[in-house]
């Protein structure tokens, strides 16, 4: 039976995108496009970006009369940076890739591109070429932009217009039974559409999730085709924002997103602002974007900048701690999760049972009150009703950031039960914990659009705060490392690499959704030392150095702190001590993430953060830092992260200068080290003690000659 798409029109010359390959086994699709003999003959390859590629040879090409070529990390060349972070099977969703072919594979005239859907792994039922060319031998691609259309979800329309079909959609969606997948025997699940997708179906509507694409899922599902194409008609019809596609990653940052109505905030600035080079990132740090570096959300960046110039435009007041820089605006070379990767792959009702509905964990987002909470004095009610109550704007909604973390400690008591700290993971456990987190951020997602929380930071946390913001930090709660999901072949992808991604790409999301509001409280909401440590940690298995996200972070770290909080207030005050310091850019365990960097470019980075370190700590006499009685208990970061943490940065002046930074700003340091010293001396606090030396990880070392050590990828350190 044929299925109503609701594509737009396309004019017959031209090719429409995005190619979806989607339904059962064996489904193909094809394009045809005609060559001059001229053109024909200078092909030697396809040139295609796809989303969608979850494993190798999920996907085959076959190009005319030639054989059918699988795809894998084998079989093509995958760009970076999508190459480091796993190709095909790996993190990033969307990959650009690079098919050699054959001699006399392209002929003049007709040639005839045949994409097919070869197996499902009982997840996974399509994928989308959302560009595609033929290359020459120098890489030139062959037909021209005007020879292909871009679909226009605007224009669609439902399957079936009628109103009896629509109510029948939303019933199909909150109550229809579903399968597990497509498999043969396949067991029927507890969950509904509306279970693991927002409860009313939004997030379809906002991605522009196609009708074919809908009415595919639905019969992945056990669905039948009319009742597919029920649910998309009940989709099309949502009277809610639609600016995003499937494969947009929520939330990417780019230049001009903030110019956006923030209900288009989720959508992201579009993979054409990931950027294929971390040091792409610098002029918008720096804020001097250049000639061919500015833009707005909706136009591709230029061309790569020229780094030992920027050295020249750093300022310690881009680091500044009384600052906001705002990282939402800033592009980065990490693609995001797109949507596919956000939506659980079993609902945390299948995967735990009972002992999830009838969890406080369950009850707290829209239930009845829990066994465990019933009766309790204080018993909070579901997010649901409260944001309800709260949807006037005139309504105080500071008590939803509260409710959104005592959820949160309850997700964490919850998970509590089956993963424990002496724990034997397994990729099937790895998978039930994961989705719960991920449960978690979708049903999030579906709260703060449905209710409009992401507009109204400044009514949850003060005049302070962003303009828009999550209230939350449910992002950083996603990532496999908060629930000790271990990396390697129990972790999340099946791979160190994979769990290591996503632990990035949702701490990331985390930057970019709520650092804090400048309401840094002991180490939350934010632990910083923990979130930046784990770039070393993905840099161990990607190889890939990101300098420029790392001082986005770094510089959101310092900036956590209100700026009228002094550090007499232990938990909320400027306590550099328990911050990010200024020598994760002089430590030997740092050096590699460092090493894209000209050294000219590095100093005056070094310089500039340490100046603007210093002139945060000069606001303050020394006894504010150190005022009678006890000081709280000194946070010790873990030691492979160095010391970047902790307090004592005098003690490292040698190594600033050998860095290259001015002697009167390594001077101002060691004054104010002389001061502190003393007067911690004088207060009897032994934690101010001279440090012994340091000893680095085993990794970062190697011998050159009998007896004699070198640090590993150091360009700062002889």
């Amino acid at each position: 039976m044929p299925i109503s798409v609701g594509f737009a029109d396309t004019p017959a010359d031209r090719i429409l995108l995005p190619i979806e390959v989607l339904g059962p086994d064996g489904t193909s699709v094809s394009r045809t496009v005609a060559l001059q003999a001229g053109e024909a003959e200078s092909v030697q390859s396809l040139w295609l970006q796809i989303n969608g590629l979850a494993y190798a040879d999920q996907a085959s090409v076959q190009v005319n009369a030639s054989a059918w070529i699988p795809l894998n990390n084998s079989t093509v060349a995958i760009a970076e940076p999508g190459k480091s972070f796993g190709g095909i099977g790996g993190g990033f969703a969307t990959l650009a890739m690079t098919l050699p072919l054959p001699n006399g594979t392209v002929a003049g005239g007709a040639n005839t591109i045949r994409f097919r859907f070869n197996q499902t792994d009982g997840v996974v039922s399509a994928y989308r070429v959302l560009a595609w060319n033929f290359l020459t031998g120098e890489g030139a691609k062959t037909l021209p932009p005007d020879r292909f259309a871009e679909d226009a979800p605007e224009s669609w329309t439902p399957p079936l217009s009628d109103a009896a079909s629509i109510l029948a959609g939303r019933e199909l969606w909150q109550s229809a039974p579903l399968a597990a997948n497509s498999l043969p025997n396949s067991p029927s699940i507890q969950a509904h559409c509306a279970d693991c997708h927002a409860q009313d179906g939004r997030d379809l509507k906002y991605f522009n999730f196609s009708n074919a694409s809908i009415v595919a899922r639905s019969r992945f599902h056990g669905l039948s085709t009319l009742e597919g194409e029920q649910i998309a008609s009940y989709i099309r019809s949502l009277p809610v924002p639609s600016p995003g596609r499937p494969w947009y990653p929520p939330y990417q940052p780019g230049p001009g997103l903030d110019s956006q109505p923030v209900s288009s905030w989720a959508a992201g600035a579009g993979l054409s602002w990931v950027l294929d080079q971390d040091t792409e990132t610098l002029p918008y740090l720096l804020g001097h974007p250049g000639a061919g570096q500015s833009g707005t959300a909706a136009d591709p960046p230029g061309n790569p900048p020229n780094l030992r110039e920027l050295a020249r435009q750093i300022k310690p007041d881009i680091f500044r701690p009384d600052g906001n820089l705002n990282p939402r605006q800033i592009p980065i070379a990490l693609q995001l999760p797109d949507w596919a990767q956000w939506l659980p792959r079993v609902h945390p009702k299948d995967a735990w049972g009972p002992a999830f509905a009838q969890s406080e964990f369950a009850a707290l987002y829209d239930g009845e009150p829990a066994k465990e909470s019933k009766g309790k004095p204080g018993a909070k009610p579901p997010l649901r009703t409260l944001l309800t109550e709260a949807r006037a704007t005139d309504h105080n909604i500071r008590p939803v950031a509260a409710a959104f973390s005592q959820w949160s400690q309850a997700r964490r008591a919850f998970l509590g039960r089956f993963a424990k700290a002496k724990t034997t993971w397994s990729p099937e456990l790895s998978n039930k914990v994961y989705s719960t987190q991920l449960w978690q951020l979708v049903k999030t997602w579906e709260m703060t659009q449905e209710f409009g929380l992401e507009g109204r930071g400044r009514d949850l946390f003060g005049a302070a705060a962003d303009s828009r913001t999550w209230c939350n930090t449910i992002p950083a709660d996603t990532a496999p490392s908060a629930a000790q999901i271990p990396d390697g072949p129990a972790g999340v992808g099946g791979s160190a690499l994979t769990n290591e991604y996503f632990t990035a790409a949702w701490y990331e999301l985390q930057i970019l959704l709520n650092s804090g509001n400048h309401q840094h409280r002991d180490r939350g909401p934010v632990n910083w030392v923990y979130l930046i440590g784990r770039f070393n940690d993905l840099y161990y298995q990607t190889h890939q150095p990101e300098p420029a996200r790392l001082l986005v972070a770094i510089t959101k770290a310092l900036q956590s702190t209100g700026p009228n909080f002094s550090p007499e207030d232990l938990s909320q005050g400027w306590r550099p001590d328990d911050n990010i310091d200024p020598r994760i850019m002089i430590s030997p365990v740092w050096a590699p993430i460092f090493k894209p960097l000209p050294i000219e470019l590095h100093r005056a980075l070094t310089a500039s953060l340490l100046a603007a370190w210093m002139d945060k700590n000069l606001q303050y006499p020394v006894a504010k830092f150190l005022p009678f009685g006890a000081l709280a208990h000194p946070y010790t970061a873990p030691r492979g992260y160095g010391r970047i943490s902790g307090g004592k940065v005098w003690e490292e002046a040698q190594q600033f200068r050998d860095a290259g930074v001015a002697p009167e700003i390594v001077a101002r340091l060691q004054q104010w080290g002389i001061a502190f010293i003393d007067r911690a001396a004088r207060l009897q606090y032994q934690r101010y003690r001279p440090a012994p030396k340091q000893k680095l990880p085993r990794r970062l070392l190697k011998v050159s000659a009998p007896g004699k050590l070198h640090v590993r990828g150091s360009q700062f350190f002889g």
